[in-house]
């Protein structure tokens, strides 16, 4: 089955996906904002894993002596294979004989709708990963044909439930005084560095807000719930990280549990030269990127690339590809808690 650029060229196709894919990522919040999307050449990353990210003060030098040798990171290097994400969504014969009594910028949309099903699908993957690093520090897979088990190390430390004493439904639980204790743990685990964020989504906003200590007391003993931003307000006096609502799901569910939050550090930029202090999610670069046709520039070719292919024989079918090889990695699996807050 060869390329098809009658209607849509390779370029023009994977432009417009990694259009539509910053896009979708934007529309629909995006943990890419923790482990934002950095292109790498090649299909595969190295780093450093487990060490303490601080190096050793420097030594005072005498005039007229060398000076100190450095060393390099004290952690453990690890690499990663990215593993492929690809989709294929064909356009039958019924539907190709219906688009060609209409003019090409209709047959034109009615391609783009494939490519943006296809982004949308491999974006809601990675979305998927990116949960489960901040979830569990670790990326799991089994799906059929294809398996990944990549574990960054976080400190088991950091996995915390609350228990039936300490969750939220228990409108007199101290919810200040928990998030205080945690982010002391957190900052334990990352060389003294705080959380800049609490990551939630609205069950456990809900819980949060319902404690005893935000409502306010009225002279006839009713008591008055309060409003967001009043309880944001008391966090922020506190010092204690910034909530972060979070609600995504895809076809098989929610990213991350809603019984859950998540203490991270500040979020960024979606789009990346390098990983943040937790991560990144690299893309790479496809053998699909350097084949005859697409002719994208080297600088171009990380990322996902769609081609339209048409067969030639019976039954001419015409196929939207996307291809992209690309995982949510932990450079710092520990600058992610993950602590249970209801039952």
């Amino acid at each position: 089955m060869a390329l098809w650029f009658d209607i849509v060229s390779p370029v023009l196709a994977t432009a417009y996906a990694r259009l539509t894919m910053q896009e979708y990522e934007q529309q629909n919040g995006t943990l890419a904002r923790y482990l934002p999307n950095v292109a790498v050449d090649g299909n595969y990353v190295e780093f450093w894993t487990d060490g303490d990210q601080l190096v050793r003060e420097a030594d005072y030098r005498a005039f007229n002596a060398p000076p100190e040798i450095g060393s390099g990171p004290a952690g453990q290097k690890q690499v990663i294979t990215l593993p492929a994400i690809s989709r294929n969504e064909p356009i039958d014969e019924k539907t190709q004989m219906a688009l060609r009594r209409l003019p090409d910028d209709r047959v034109q949309k009615s391609i783009f709708a494939a490519i943006r099903r296809n982004v949308w699908a491999t974006c809601d993957t990675n979305e998927r990963a990116r949960g489960m690093v901040i979830d569990a520090g670790a990326v799991v897979v089994s799906a059929g044909n294809f398996s990944i088990n990549d574990n960054f190390g976080r400190n088991a430390a950091l996995n915390v439930n609350a228990g039936a004493a300490g969750y939220w439904s228990d409108a007199t639980v101290d919810r200040l005084t928990q998030l205080m204790t945690w982010s002391d743990l957190y900052a334990t685990h990352n060389q003294g560095r705080r959380p800049a964020r609490m990551l939630l989504g609205r069950e456990a906003w809900a819980a949060f807000a319902k404690g005893n200590q935000f409502a306010t007391l009225l002279g006839n003993g009713a008591t008055v719930p309060p409003t967001r931003d009043a309880v944001v307000g008391q966090i922020s006096q506190n010092g204690l990280p910034t909530p972060d609502f979070y609600d995504r799901s895809t076809r098989a569910g929610r990213v991350l549990s809603p019984k859950k939050i998540y203490l991270l550090p500040e979020a960024g930029a979606t789009e990346s030269d390098e990983a943040s202090p937790l991560g990144a999610t690299y893309y790479g670069e496809t053998l699909t990127a350097l084949a005859e046709g697409f002719d994208l520039e080297p600088a171009e070719t990380p990322g996902i690339v769609v081609g339209v292919y048409k067969e030639d024989r019976i039954p001419y079918t015409v196929e939207v590809m996307s291809d992209a090889i690309t995982e949510p990695v932990a450079h710092n699996a520990n600058a992610a808690m993950a602590i249970q807050v209801l039952a």
